[in-house]
């Protein structure tokens, strides 16, 4: 049953161009195998194979022609011949133009030789007409093969076999022998036990064929068993030419024996492996129970040939010899089914399939043949049809076994010359490809390519392709569909032919989509012809793993430099197209017009299945968008301060055409398109809008033909325009729909592939640049350091640098200045100021580092954009991080330049450069140590001197290391007279130092009037011993304990109103500072004093003290009872007294 089927789809969702999927021509056949080859042919004509088809007995395969014209599939009839048994009909499938010609094959056919049964294969050419018998390649099938054997029976007539055993073994022999009488045997016969009787020799044989006249007189020799010196004697002595042994025969030793070798002289190491140098396959047949022990069956498997368990048989007794005899016929005829004398059974073109795979050369009909030479393979040329040409590299290349040469196939043409390239997808398990050329009319290897992972099948998929259609070959793609990646499974390897002595490499990879590791992408490979109007070859591969066998195929497109494009254009699944499909890409055959409209069309095998996919017509669209005027007028964009609403901008006129890009046979006219195209206008900045809808955004959707398309549409600005520099940019942006062609099957335009879709137009801004309309400015640079001597790195405050630009011609547009500095220094802020008044912040791009020596970066800043106007200039200001732990070395370079995009040449003044002296931050700290000596006091008796002491902590608390000097003043004299006796240094720690003293004259004259100002004697009144300490380094976080010891003496104690005197000693830090620098307010910690308070204590007379107040109290004590009496204090006590006292003298009664 045939039927046709026209599958309607959704729009795929898989990403697609120009091969139609919603409306594919679909064929079916219930024959087995159907659609797993396809081949496009003359007119609108597919043949499929079916090589799984059962037809009559014994017969398997068929072909059939689907016509694209009536949607139908008829078989094509033809007469197999009987011997062609099972031979898979359509398994490979080949055509070719100028002329016409089909080739079909077949390359399993069973050929049956006695035992053995080989695999051949036969193909046929036909003619355009498919009605008409073909030929036949070959015409017959080769002969059973006939190879020479020459074998030897090497019995056992020892003492311990009996009569009647004896006899069965000859029996047994006689019929071994009667099984090859219609083959090219010769057979020789030894007896041996401890004696040695050939009994007859090859060329007694080949005169008496007869092997049971031969046999039968044979009589049993009895004694001991010699084996090993038996076998030297078969192959010294029978095996030679003398006694009718064939130089070219396969020599075959069957020894039959009842036990193990017993007194023989030599040993099996002596003679064994002189017969494995002589080639002889050996058999041995062990009979009997002497067997049964492990070394004894060791004894026969050291006799055999290797493998043991093929060369080796063991029976019960010599009755039981019959049961083997079929085995070791079918041994000996598989060994004569060969080639080669090898006990491994190498064959030549016994198993050679050919017709594996199958194309047709401008010399004839090129047949594969995997199985030829154990299976490394070959392809047969038939030239004619007696003459044929076999071309492998068995002869050259050892490795080559089980290669599968010829399992692919492809002809290149160069210059008209062609050659042959061939796959190996199994040689060395990686694959190789093998590029054959005729040289005197001699097919010899040229070149090779071999595959990089075992088990891909490298090169069992092969394809020529002329990617620039001139009729010369420029690629040769190579499938690899087992290659295996965790997310995808096969390849395609693009392969450009190799000009002259050139290695032959592959260049690209292709690859299906990612998800399908058992996809077997690159299992079909066809070329499609140009199919998007590139005037290059297209490409299709199949991938029939994929979605689980559901199956995809992948257009590729060519590429300029005559190469295939890595990434596909269109995807097709077969899930898309129907739900039954499987294996869908299978197979491919793509090249021509199969629908008459001048389209390339693709045929695709599915299993059951037969699918055409037409291309479809290719369109572009070309846009024009035309502004009248030319650019916005100054009067429109520059808005007074009274004028407000809207004004005319001017015009554009839009025009569209489409365009067909394909060459085909569809009228002009019927190509429509629905065109939908949407217009922004001045998107980001929104300073023009179309008037009639007052809007920057604008849809059209319009049917057009071939003709060109146009619309006018008014624009306008609603507001005044602050940035007049960047044009009004008008963008179009399109899609395309084909209208569907009804006189074509439906067939829908599409839109290019590559096609631009986004078009953009500007409307520039009227410049004032002059009559010459070019804006020639006159930039300047300059800056300053903000009054800085220095830049003091580790200063927590900005680095400032105020820059000056300026430009004394026209306008500028987009100017900008650019600063250089080292990449220690970060920029933060810029900010434009006027009389030091901050007006806005600058506009600044991130800094960039600049690579390479130096290590700098730059920033820029833009200046008044968009326009700076002529004769005008800008200030601002520019800050700066420092890091504090950078290094930047003596000087630092500050460079600006300043440019804008008006590309005047650069001058003198828009270049700018300073450098400025460095300094590095320092903080160290000194101060008085609690164990200084705070107070001394004396007698003006006992003027003795004491020892001082003044101690002075030292710390480093900055971020760096360096060299100081460490200074003391102590008082020494004052007034000529000695204070501070001999001061001496001591250091607490054991540091590194130098130290020298000398003395300071005062600077004030008049001691006596500053002591009595103030009570202090310091270097301003007293001579001073200065003693200063260098240290080399002072380290980060260093601290370290100076004391100032020496001797007091008080002789120079002058006594003032104060009480006392106040000794002060001063320690300071010097250091070098052109290179070091104190921050603001740290100064006050490089410098400390101690002072000691020194105070005289007088000694008083106590005498005078107490005879003064003695009196002093007496006559105190007198004036106080002279005033007590004249008071009459003393009277008054009296007479009370008495009064009290007078009645107690009263006499009793």
């Amino acid at each position: 049953m045939t039927w046709r089927v026209l599958l309607l789809t959704a729009v795929a969702l898989c990403r697609g161009f120009n091969l139609d999927v919603e409306k594919p021509m679909t064929f079916q056949e219930n024959a087995k195998g159907f659609g797993q080859t396809v081949v496009q042919f003359e007119g609108s004509r597919v043949l499929v194979g079916a090589p799984q088809e059962i037809g009559s007995t014994n017969q398997t395969g068929g072909l059939y022609q689907c016509d694209v014209s009536t949607g139908r599939c008829q078989p094509i009839h033809l007469q197999v011949p009987p011997e062609a048994v099972n031979m898979s009909l359509g398994l490979s499938l080949a055509a070719a133009t100028n002329p016409t010609q089909l080739l079909a094959c077949g390359p399993t056919v069973h050929q049956t030789c006695k035992e053995n049964t080989y695999v051949n294969g036969f193909c046929f050419l036909f003619g355009p007409n498919l009605l008409q018998q073909p030929e036949r390649f070959p015409e017959t099938l080769r002969g059973c093969p006939q190879q020479e054997s020459d074998i030897v029976f090497l019995i056992d007539g020892s003492g311990s076999i009996r009569t009647h055993e004896f006899q069965e073994m000859k029996e047994f022999v006689s019929t071994v022998m009667n099984q090859f009488t219609e083959s090219k045997t010769l057979f020789s016969l030894m007896q041996y036990s401890e004696e040695f009787w050939t009994h007859f020799t090859f060329s007694d044989f080949k005169r008496n064929p007869n092997p049971r006249s031969l046999i039968n007189p044979i009589k049993q020799l009895s004694g001991r068993t010699h084996t090993a010196t038996a076998i030297r004697k078969v192959v010294t002595e029978l095996f030679q030419s003398s006694n009718g042994a064939r130089e070219n025969a396969v020599k075959i030793l069957v020894v039959i024996t009842d036990g193990e070798k017993f007194g023989d002289p030599l040993g099996y190491e002596q003679v064994i492996p002189q017969a494995d140098r002589a080639g002889i396959i050996r058999y041995v047949i062990g009979v009997g129970d002497a067997f049964r022990s492990e070394r004894n069956r060791e004894e026969l498997n050291t006799i055999a040939s290797k493998p043991s368990q093929d060369h080796v048989f063991r029976v019960n007794n010599f009755q039981a010899l019959k049961t083997i005899q079929n085995q070791l016929q079918e041994k000996i005829f598989a060994i004569e089914g060969t080639q080669t004398g090898s006990a491994s059974s190498s064959f030549e073109h016994e198993m050679s399939q050919e017709g594996f795979s199958a194309a047709v050369t401008s010399d004839g009909p090129l047949l594969g043949s995997v199985g030829s030479f154990d299976w490394s393979g070959g392809a047969f040329l038939h030239t004619s049809k007696d003459q044929t040409t076999f071309m492998n590299v068995t002869r050259v290349n050892s490795d080559m076994n089980d290669a599968y040469l010829g399992y692919a196939s492809a002809v290149t043409s160069r210059n008209k010359v062609q050659s042959i390239v061939l796959g190996a997808p199994r040689y060395q398990h990686i694959g190789l490809v093998v590029l054959f050329k005729k040289d005197f009319r001699v097919w010899e290897p040229s070149m090779s390519i071999k595959g990089s992972q075992i088990g891909s099948y490298f090169g069992a998929s092969l394809c020529s392709v002329d990617v620039s259609r001139d009729g010369n070959t420029d690629l040769i793609l190579i499938g690899a569909p087992h290659y295996y990646e965790q997310t995808r499974g096969g390849q395609v390897s693009v392969c450009p032919m190799p000009r002259g002595r050139a290695r032959w490499r592959c260049g690209s990879v292709l690859h299906g989509e990612q998800g399908h590791p058992w996809g077997r992408f690159g299992a079909a490979l066809t070329v499609l012809g140009d199919v998007n109007g590139d005037k290059l070859t297209d490409m299709a591969i199949g991938a029939p793993g994929e979605q689980e066998n559901r199956g995809a195929v992948y257009i590729f497109h060519g590429s300029p430099e005559l190469s295939i494009k890595l990434t596909y254009s269109q995807r097709i699944t077969g899930s898309q197209l129907s739900p039954k499909l499987q294996y869908f890409g299978q197979a491919l055959s793509g090249g021509q017009d199969l629908t008459m409209d001048g389209l390339m069309d693709l045929a695709v095998g599915a299993e059951g299945y037969l699918l055409l996919l037409r291309a479809q017509p290719v369109l572009r669209v070309e846009v024009s968008m035309e502004f009248n005027p030319r650019e916005v007028a100054k009067d429109v964009f520059e808005c007074g301060k009274e004028e407000t609403g809207s004004k005319a901008a001017g015009k554009v006129t839009v025009c569209l055409r489409v365009r067909k890009n394909t060459r085909d046979r569809l009228r002009e006219g019927d190509i429509k398109s629905i065109i939908t195209y949407d217009l922004i206008l001045d998107s980001t900045r929104l300073r023009a809008v179309f008037t009639d809808t007052n809007n920057h955004t604008r849809r059209h959707i319009q049917t057009l033909g071939l003709a060109p398309k146009c619309d006018t549409l008014n624009l306008q600005l609603p507001t005044c325009v602050a940035d007049p520099v960047i044009p009004i940019s008008l963008r179009l942006n399109y899609s395309l729909e084909g209208v569907p062609l009804v006189y074509s099957g439906g067939l829908r335009p599409v839109l290019a592939e590559d096609a631009q879709t986004i078009f953009t137009a500007s409307f520039p801004f009227e410049k004032n640049c002059g009559n010459d309309n070019v804006c020639q400015d006159d930039l300047s640079v300059s800056f300053s350091f903000l009054g800085l001597d220095s830049l003091v790195v580790g200063d927590p405050r900005a680095f400032n640098v105020t820059v000056t630009v300026g430009n004394d011609g026209e306008d500028s547009y987009a100017t900008q200045v650019t600063f250089y500095y080292p990449s220690v220094l970060s920029f933060q802020n810029a900010f434009e100021t006027q009389n030091q008044l901050i007006l806005k912040s600058m506009d600044c791009n991130p800094e960039v580092s600049i690579q390479g020596p130096g290590a700098l970066k730059s920033t820029t800043c833009r200046v008044k954009n968009p326009i700076f106007p002529g004769n005008s200039q800008v200030t601002f200001n520019v800050s700066f991080y420092v890091d504090p732990d950078a290094f930047l070395g003596k000087k630092l370079l500050f460079k600006a330049n300043v440019t804008s995009d008006n590309n005047m040449p650069k001058t003198s003044k828009s270049e700018f450069q300073l450098e400025l002296p460095v300094k590095y931050a320092v903080f160290m700290v000194v101060t008085s140590g609690e164990s200084s000596t705070k107070y001394f006091n004396f007698t003006a008796t006992e003027k003795t001197s004491e020892v001082i002491k003044h101690q002075y902590q030292f710390k480093n608390l900055g971020h760096r290391s360096l060299p100081v000097s460490v200074v003391f003043w102590a008082p020494v004299q004052l007034n000529e007279v000695t204070v501070w006796d001999h001061p001496q240094v001591i250091f607490a720690q054991n540091l590194s130092s130098t130290c020298r003293t000398e003395e300071r004259r005062p600077t004030q004259s008049d001691f006596q009037e500053q002591l009595t100002k103030t009570p202090v004697v310091n270097c301003s009144i007293a001579v001073c011993q200065r003693i200063q300490c260098d240290i080399p380094t002072f380290n980060m976080e260093e601290e370290f304990e100076v004391d100032l010891i020496g001797n007091l003496s008080f002789d120079w104690y002058i006594k003032k109103s104060h009480g006392h005197l106040l000794l002060v000693s001063t320690a300071e830090i010097l250091f070098n500072d052109s290179e070091f620098a104190l921050l603001p307010g740290q100064d006050i910690f490089v410098k400390s004093q101690t002072e000691t308070k020194v105070e005289l204590y007088e000694l008083h007379n106590p005498v005078p003290l107490i005879v003064g107040s003695s009196i002093g109290g007496l006559v105190l004590l007198a004036l106080i009872t002279a005033g007590l009496y004249k008071l009459g204090f003393f009277k008054r006590q009296y007479k009370d007294m008495m009064g009290e006292a007078a009645p107690q003298e009263t006499p009793p009664q």
